[in-house]
């Protein structure tokens, strides 16, 4: 059942945790995993994401096996209703489920919230749902809090069937996670050198040039004979549907075709990457990504409107150092 994965889900994390391993990075713009010290993640509902008393837990010998089965599918659907994602629209990782929500059209069973509506990442009632104060979370009807943007990707994706985001072939499901674990593994850790600070501006530098490097990789994903299972198909990273993959990765493409020309010189990201250029209009062409897109493009606004990237020193980093190389194509 719904609530049996998610247990699941929830005790691997726990275990995750309790030994220090590092999960991906959660905060818009992302850093990285955490190390030791965070022991657990709590299976709680806040305060005021459910109102009423607590639901009693099901037991199997409450009923006939016919009643019961009716009565597991109306809890179910009693519990979608309360599903509530804790989310910002400037969040890049939250941006990914808010796009396959849309895309499934489930709105009405996954409630959005900002995480200020119980006192912010760092309070003690968000931690109590996640120790590490990242967002997004999703908290599902039983309580159970899911952190971590892929698991609950895969959660909805698996629980909400039709239409399914996973391919089914292997070679396109593998080349879907290639393309996702380019944009994890290799450009969140380091994204945020396109707007964080304090950040030594070398670094900064050395990693805005990594930013093109992966860039590049998502191209040869996309458009390279040695893709696995790539056969030119396109225009999408596993073939002519949207997959996980394209919806992790957008979000993210969205903030680097906003900054790196705006403030770092470069004259068009997807100028020597042909394939990468004919994804991102097909995504733009994509109600889902489209309508994620125009809401981290507007947040990102508000960003530049309120001086952000002169208040982290990026712009005097850029004005006095013009010996360091901060525009590629």
């Amino acid at each position: 059942t719904a609530r049996a994965r998610a247990r699941a889900i929830t005790s691997f994390s726990r275990r995750s945790l309790a030994h220090g391993l590092p999960t991906a990075t959660e905060q818009a713009g992302g850093r990285p995993g955490p190390g030791p010290g965070c022991s657990s993640l709590a299976v709680v509902r806040p305060a005021d994401a459910r109102s009423g008393p607590a639901r009693p837990t099901r037991t199997a010998a409450s009923a006939s096996p016919g009643a019961g089965q009716h009565q597991d599918q109306d809890q179910d659907q009693h519990q979608d209703q309360d599903q509530v994602l804790y989310d910002i629209p400037v969040s890049n990782h939250g941006a990914r489920v808010r796009m396959l929500l849309y895309a499934k059209g489930i709105e009405d069973a996954v409630r959005i919230e900002s995480p200020s509506a119980i006192g912010g990442i760092k309070s003690d009632e968000f931690k109590r749902i996640n120790p590490l104060g990242k967002m997004p979370v999703l908290i599902l009807g039983d309580g159970t809090a899911l952190p971590e943007s892929t698991v609950i990707l895969r959660y909805l994706d698996a629980k909400y069937a039709h239409p399914s985001f996973t391919p089914t072939g292997l070679e396109q499901r593998a080349r879907s996670e290639l393309f996702a674990q380019i944009v994890d593994g290799y450009i969140t850790p380091i994204q945020g050198c396109m707007y964080r600070g304090p950040m030594d501006a070398n670094s900064r530098a050395a990693q805005i040039k990594q930013m093109a490097g992966y860039l590049d990789l998502l191209e040869h994903v996309l458009s390279g004979p040695e893709a696995p299972g790539g056969t030119g198909d396109g225009p999408f990273c596993a073939g002519r549907e949207p997959s996980l993959g394209d919806i992790v990765a957008y979000p993210t493409l969205v903030f680097a075709d906003y900054i790196l020309p705006r403030k770092f010189g470069w004259e068009d990201i997807f100028a020597t990457r042909p394939g990468l250029r004919r994804w991102w209009g097909a995504m733009n062409r994509w109600e889902p990504a489209a309508r994620v897109g125009g809401e981290v493009s507007a947040a990102l606004k508000k960003w530049d409107d309120d001086g952000r990237w002169t208040k982290v020193g990026i712009q005097d980093q850029i004005r006095d150092l013009d010996q360091l190389v901060w525009a590629y194509q």
